[in-house]
């Protein structure tokens, strides 16, 4: 089936395109605490982390344009450093698939709840989409799903909510803030293509006490998708949970599905922890596990259900691991395996994204501690005033980019 995925560069030809992007979360903690990784990283400073990107070979990166970072107090917009970027990344032949927002919730005018942060974000997407029309490919909003979780089930950013309600108030306003705001690029960019972020889960119920709790988790992974795809009417399994237990209006949801599309490709992120069990403890709490401390876990299985639910292109747009050089590689090469065998078994995989390309730090506590925990990526960490050097992993990208397809979409 799937064909020898070590061999690239020497003879395998790859159907899909060969992504490396930046890690360029803008997280708001609290009210008062932030994360910038591409501040935290050194990307930010270093315009020559570009040419190191095209040292790679590769045909596009996942590039921000972040809202928070952009957006001024009194709504003007700082482009000057987009600017530079994009145009550089024009010239040296890599695409951009610029992305908006990145694990944030917008300026601190405006949260994940707010009614009015749809048609604010729209705002600001046509502004950026008019100033690089240029730009075809956009992701308005990154894992939508995960970023609504965090802020409001879990409360590990703001607004640091742990209720239903909260999380279905934000993912409706996520999904409507990508259609409106695809809407306003398209004013620009007629021809601009959408791409969807988002986290591959998969959840396993260990004992009877939880198997509703983990059917709904199940689908709850593919709620920003059909939200946005104008799946979520009556009749829809998560309907119900999103008017009745999330106070969602149903006039609400039928603005989104009046604004329905499809997202063009969808980019799923896959990590050794995205695989899940849940049971029952001894004193009757729910205990919830990564699932590869029982079994073997693959996103195989994941991405055919996905595809068979869906019907979309799709790819892996985030593929990192916290580990050694070694076993960065190992992961890389199993996922573009992965992909190759869908690829040659008739599913439409558009693309495989190097993640991390300048490293990361404390995402081991999902950016709530500062603790300077840096992870290295198809680059080494470097940091402000350092520059980066290429890793193992760039070698193993660099061969798959050569033996890849360039992207028509």
């Amino acid at each position: 089936m799937a064909r020898d995925a070590t061999l690239a560069g020497g003879g395998l030809t790859l159907p899909f395109e060969i992504w490396a992007s930046p890690e360029p979360t803008f997280a708001r903690i609290d009210a008062s605490t932030f994360r910038d990784q591409l501040a935290e990283t050194g990307h930010e400073a270093r315009d020559t982390d570009l040419d190191l990107l095209a040292s790679l070979g590769v045909g596009g990166t996942r590039y921000p344009v972040l809202w928070e970072k952009t957006a001024g107090p009194s709504g003007e917009l700082h482009l000057e450093w987009a600017a530079r970027r994009l145009e550089r990344l024009r010239e040296l032949g890599i695409s951009p698939i610029v992305t908006l927002l990145h694990h944030g919730s917008g300026p601190v005018s405006t949260d994940l709840v707010d009614p009015e942060f749809p048609e604010r974000f729209a705002a600001y997407a046509g502004a950026v989409a008019a100033a690089f029309p240029w730009v075809r490919r956009w992701t308005p909003i990154n894992e939508p799903l995960t970023t609504a979780r965090f802020a409001t089930l879990y409360g590990h950013w703001y607004p640091n909510r742990r209720d239903d309600r909260a999380f279905g108030h934000a993912i409706v306003h996520e999904a409507l803030a990508m259609l409106l705001g695809m809407e306003a690029i398209g004013r620009s960019v007629p021809d601009a293509t959408f791409t969807i972020t988002e986290d591959l889960q998969s959840f396993t119920a260990l004992d009877a006490g939880v198997e509703a709790f983990v059917a709904h988790k199940r689908e709850r992974m593919y709620l920003s998708i059909e939200l946005v795809m104008g799946r979520v009417v009556p009749g829809h399994v998560l309907y119900a949970y999103l008017v009745e237990t999330c106070g969602i209006a149903p006039a609400l949801l039928a603005r989104i599905v009046r604004h329905a599309r499809a997202p063009d490709v969808v980019g799923w992120n896959y990590y050794p922890n995205s695989e899940r069990a849940l049971g029952t403890g001894a004193d009757g709490e729910t205990f919830n596990i990564a699932a590869r401390e029982r079994q073997a876990i693959s996103p195989l299985p994941l991405l055919r259900a996905a595809h068979a639910r869906l019907g979309l292109p799709f790819g892996i747009s985030e593929v990192h691991v916290n580990g050694d050089e070694a076993a960065r590689v190992a992961w890389l090469d199993a996922r573009v395996a992965d992909l190759v065998t869908l690829a040659d078994d008739g599913l439409p995989v558009r693309m495989l994204g190097a993640w991390a390309a300048f490293g990361l730090v404390d995402w081991d506590s999902l950016l709530t501690r500062r603790e300077g925990y840096t992870e290295d990526g198809v680059f080494t960490f470097a940091g402000p005033g350092d520059r980066p050097q290429p890793t193992a992993v760039a070698a193993a990208v660099t061969r798959y980019a050569a033996a890849s397809t360039p992207s028509s979409s």
